[in-house]
C-alpha cells in the first residue's frame, strides 16, 4: 500500500490468458490534473476509485506550467496547497498586444495569487493526494478500448500492463482525462478532427533571465516567419525561479503551413531582442511539444457511461492556451455528478446529460471559437488590438472577458458588481428567484450569437448573489405590487439588455477621435460597438414585445434620452473649463437614466401611478450619488478599475477634475492643457488641488435626496433596501454577510 492506497501489486490481476474483472464507481483514465482531482472528489465522498496512466509518476509533461488564481482555488479545495509552497508565485498576468505594449491584470482579494509549478511536481502532488484520500492507482496501463453493453452504455475499459497483462475494469462510471489524443472519446465517437486541424503547442525552460516580473506573460499573437501574416497563436514566459522561466509558443491551428517549431525559435529571437530581460535566455533541456485541442462541445463530452474532463473534452484557451485549471473543474464536476447519480440511483445516461449540461453552462462558447478557429480569433483580435488603449467600460469588460476570464479569478462581471443582498430583504418576494431567471435569460441570449463572452455570467458567482445592477431596482419597486413573476422577469431582462446595449454603444469614439483618424482603416473597436450594440437593442425588443409591449416606448424612450446625452457629452469633451453644473446635467440626462428608469418601469409594473413621480426622483438622486462617488474613487485608483466613472481619456472630465481645474490660482493647468492637449500633464498639476476636492458634499446630498424622495414608498421590506441602497450608493460599504 505505501501508505498512498492500492498499488499495481496490491489489485487482483490474472494473467493475460484470463483477464480479471474488478468493479468501481468510477474507472478514471488519466492521472493529471483533471483526472487526480475527480478521484480526489470521488474518494472524499465514499466512492471506490480506480485511477490508470500509460506512464509511472513523477513524470513530465508538455505546459506552460502556469496556474491562475481559479486554479489556486480548486488546488486549495482539493488540499495540495501545503506540498506546492516552495513553488514560483506570480501576482497576475501580463498581456502584451503586438505593437500596443501591455496590460497588467493583477489578483486582487482572496487567493490574491497563482503558481508556476512544473507538470513534473504538480501532477504527482495530484496523484499522491488523490492516493492518500484511498484511490487505487494503476501505472504503465493504457485503456485500449471500451467496454459497452446491448444498449451502448459504457461499462468499463479494457487495460493492458506493460508487461503484457490485461484487465477488463467496470464500473458506473468511465471518467477519461488521458488528453488531448484521447483513445476512449474516439471510440466513443466524441472525437472529432477539427476543420483546420489540431493545434500544437511547445515548450522548453530557458536559464539566463534577468530580473523578470512575477506575473504570467502572454504575448499576443504571433506572426509567421515572413513577419507579414498573423497567426491564430501565442506565446508565453512564465517564471518559474530565480533567473529562469517556462517558454512556449501554441498555434491554434495549421494555417500559413506554419511549422510550431520554427515558430518557437522565431518566439525566442523575439524575447532576446525586444525584451531586456529576457536577453540572455538559453535553453536549458529538450522541448516538450503537445497536440491542441479546440474542438469543445458539451454535447461531444459526455456519453452514457462516460465522461470527458480537461484536454480530452477540449476545455483549453483558445486565445491563451490555458488550461490547468479548466482540467481541475471539470474533473471536480464529473465527480460530483457521478457521485449525485450514485445516490439517487439514476442511470449512468442521466449522468452524462446532466455533466454536458453544466459543462455547457460553464464553458460552451469560449472554447468552441477555437474550433471555428481563424475567422473568429482574427475578428476577436483586431478588436482587441484596436481597443487595446481604452480605458472604456466595455473595451474593458472584453479584455477580461476574452483574455483573462480564469485569470482574475472567476466571472469576470463580479469584479465591476458588488454583492449587496445584506442590504436588501423583501422576505415575502422571491428576489433571488427572480434575479437568478434574469440571469440566465441574458446567459442565453448573449452566448448564443457572442460566445467568446460566455465565461461571463450575468447571474453572479454565488446562486445567493444580489448583484448592484438595473435589474434589481426594478424588481424591488415591482414589488410595491401584485405582478406575474412572467412578466417583471421579462420587463428586467428587456431592461439589462438595453442598458448592456447603450454601453456597447457608448464604446464607439468620440467625434474628434474618428475626424482624427478619418484616413485610417475602420476602427474595429466601433465595429463591435456598433455590432454589439444594434444586436442587444434589437434582442431588447425582442424580449419586450412578447411579454411587457406597454413598457417598450418607455425603455426606447429613456434609451435615446441617453444617447443624445452621450453625443452631448462628446460635443464638449476636453472642455476643462466647463461649468460643474453643466457636467451633472450631462450625467444626469446619460448615465443618471440607468437609474431613474428601472425604478419607473417597477412603478409602472406595480401600478403604483402615484408613486412614479416619486420613484423617479429616487432613482435619478440614487444614479447622481452612485457616479460622484465612482468619480471620486477614481482618482486614486488605476485606470479602468472604476469602470462606471468619467471617461477622462475621451475627455470627459468627471466634477473633482473640473472643480480642482477651475480653483487653481489662475487657472494655470486649464491654460496649459488648451494650448498642448496633454492629458497626462493636466492631471499631474491637478492631483494636489484634487486631493482637497474629496469628499465634497455633492455625493452625499443626492443620496440625501433619493432617501427623502421615498417618504411616499410605504413602509416595509422594499422602502427600507431601496433606502439602503442610497447609502451604498455613497459609501460602498456592505455589512458582511452572516454564515449560517
Amino acid at each position: 500500500m505505501d501508505g498512498y492506497g492500492p498499488f499495481a501489486e496490491d489489485l487482483p490481476f490474472a494473467t493475460p490468458k484470463e483477464a480479471a474483472v474488478e468493479t468501481w464507481d468510477a474507472v478514471i483514465v488519466g492521472a493529471g490534473p483533471g483526472g487526480s482531482a475527480a478521484a480526489i472528489e470521488l474518494t472524499r465522498r465514499g466512492r471506490k476509485v480506480i485511477l490508470i496512466d500509460r506512464e509511472d509518476f513523477p513524470r513530465d509533461k508538455s505546459c506552460g506550467d502556469g496556474i491562475t488564481r481559479s486554479g489556486i482555488s480548486q488546488l486549495k479545495r482539493l488540499g495540495i496547497l501545503p506540498a506546492l509552497t516552495d513553488q514560483q508565485e506570480v501576482e497576475g498576468v501580463r498581456v502584451h498586444m503586438r505593437n500596443r505594449g501591455h496590460r497588467d491584470f493583477r489578483y486582487e482579494g482572496e487567493d490574491d495569487y497563482g503558481l508556476v509549478v512544473p507538470r513534473l511536481k504538480l501532477d504527482d502532488c495530484l496523484l499522491r493526494q488523490a492516493r492518500a484520500e484511498g484511490a487505487a492507482f494503476l501505472p504503465k496501463c493504457r485503456a485500449d478500448d471500451l467496454v459497452t453493453d446491448e444498449s451502448g452504455t459504457v461499462t468499463g475499459v479494457t487495460a493492458r500492463m506493460q508487461d503484457g497483462t490485461t484487465a477488463v475494469l467496470t464500473g458506473y462510471m468511465v471518467i477519461a482525462a488521458d488528453g488531448a489524443a484521447s483513445r476512449l472519446a474516439k471510440a466513443a465517437g466524441l472525437r472529432e478532427t477539427p476543420e483546420q486541424g489540431y493545434g500544437t503547442a511547445l515548450r522548453g525552460y530557458v536559464d539566463g533571465c534577468g530580473d523578470t516580473p512575477p506575473l504570467l506573460e502572454i504575448m499576443l499573437p504571433l506572426t509567421d516567419v515572413t513577419d507579414r501574416y498573423l497567426l491564430p497563436s501565442y506565446g508565453w514566459a512564465f517564471p518559474t525561479g530565480k533567473g529562469t522561466a517556462n517558454v512556449g509558443v501554441g498555434l491554434f491551428c495549421r494555417a500559413f503551413d506554419a511549422n510550431v517549431r520554427t515558430l518557437f525559435d522565431q518566439f525566442l529571437d523575439v524575447l532576446r531582442k525586444d525584451y531586456p530581460e529576457y536577453s540572455g535566455i538559453q535553453l536549458s533541456g529538450t522541448t516538450l511539444g503537445a497536440p491542441l485541442r479546440f474542438d469543445f462541445a458539451p454535447e461531444r463530452a459526455a456519453h452514457s457511461g462516460l465522461l470527458l474532463v480537461g484536454d480530452a473534452a477540449g476545455l483549453i484557451s483558445p486565445f491563451t492556451g490555458e488550461g490547468i485549471s479548466f482540467a481541475l473543474e471539470s474533473g471536480a464536476l464529473a465527480a460530483q455528478t457521478t457521485d449525485r447519480c450514485l445516490r439517487t440511483g439514476a442511470g449512468p445516461w442521466v449522468a452524462a446529460d446532466d455533466y454536458a449540461l453544466l459543462l455547457g453552462d460553464r464553458f460552451a462558447g469560449y472554447f468552441t471559437l477555437g474550433n471555428r478557429a481563424s475567422r473568429r480569433y482574427e475578428f476577436i483580435w483586431r478588436v482587441l488590438d484596436d481597443t487595446f488603449e481604452s480605458e472604456k467600460p466595455v473595451h474593458n469588460m472584453l479584455r477580461r472577458a476574452v483574455l483573462v476570464p480564469e485569470g482574475t479569478g472567476g466571472d469576470v462581471e463580479s469584479a465591476m458588481l458588488d454583492d449587496v443582498s445584506p442590504l436588501v430583504r423583501v422576505p415575502e418576494m422571491p428576489l433571488g428567484d427572480d434575479l437568478r431567471d434574469v440571469g440566465a435569460r441574458l446567459n442565453h441570449i448573449v452566448r448564443t450569437d457572442w460566445p467568446f463572452l460566455t465565461r461571463m455570467s450575468f447571474a453572479g458567482k454565488r446562486a445567493d448573489m444580489v448583484a448592484f445592477r438595473p435589474s434589481l431596482l426594478l424588481l424591488l419597486t415591482s414589488y410595491l405590487g401584485d405582478v406575474e413573476a412572467k412578466r417583471r422577469r421579462a420587463a428586467a431582462t428587456a431592461l439589462e439588455l438595453a442598458y448592456l446595449g447603450f454601453l456597447a454603444q457608448s464604446g464607439i469614439r468620440g467625434i474628434e477621435a474618428a475626424a482624427a483618424t478619418a484616413d485610417a482603416t475602420a476602427n474595429w473597436g466601433d465595429k463591435l460597438g456598433i455590432l454589439t450594440g444594434d444586436y442587444l437593442l434589437a434582442k431588447a425588443h425582442e424580449v419586450g414585445a412578447r411579454d411587457c409591449p406597454d413598457l417598450m416606448p418607455s425603455i426606447l424612450s429613456a434609451m435615446a434620452s441617453a444617447c443624445e446625452g452621450r453625443v452631448s457629452e462628446l460635443r464638449t469633451a476636453w472642455q476643462p473649463d466647463m461649468a460643474v453644473e453643466k457636467r451633472i446635467a450631462q450625467m444626469r440626462q446619460c448615465m443618471a437614466a440607468f437609474f431613474r428608469l428601472p425604478c419607473e418601469l417597477g412603478a409602472m409594473l406595480a401600478e403604483q401611478n402615484d408613486l412614479s413621480g416619486a420613484l423617479r426622483d429616487y432613482g435619478e438622486n440614487l444614479g447622481l450619488a452612485y457616479l460622484l462617488t465612482e468619480d471620486e474613487l477614481a482618482l486614486d485608483r488605476p485606470p479602468g478599475s472604476t469602470p462606471f466613472a468619467s471617461d477622462l481619456s475621451s475627455g470627459l472630465f468627471s466634477v473633482p477634475v473640473l472643480e480642482a481645474a477651475q480653483r487653481q490660482t489662475g487657472g494655470a493647468a486649464v491654460r496649459v492643457f488648451l494650448s498642448h492637449r496633454d492629458l497626462a500633464r493636466f492631471l499631474a498639476e491637478l492631483s494636489p488641488a484634487t486631493r482637497h476636492i474629496k469628499r465634497q458634499q455633492l455625493p452625499e446630498e443626492y443620496r440625501d435626496q433619493a432617501i427623502a424622495a421615498l417618504s411616499p414608498v410605504p413602509r416595509g421590506g422594499v422602502a427600507k433596501s431601496l433606502s439602503a441602497l442610497a447609502g451604498y450608493a455613497v459609501s460602498r460599504q456592505v455589512p458582511k454577510r452572516r454564515v449560517l
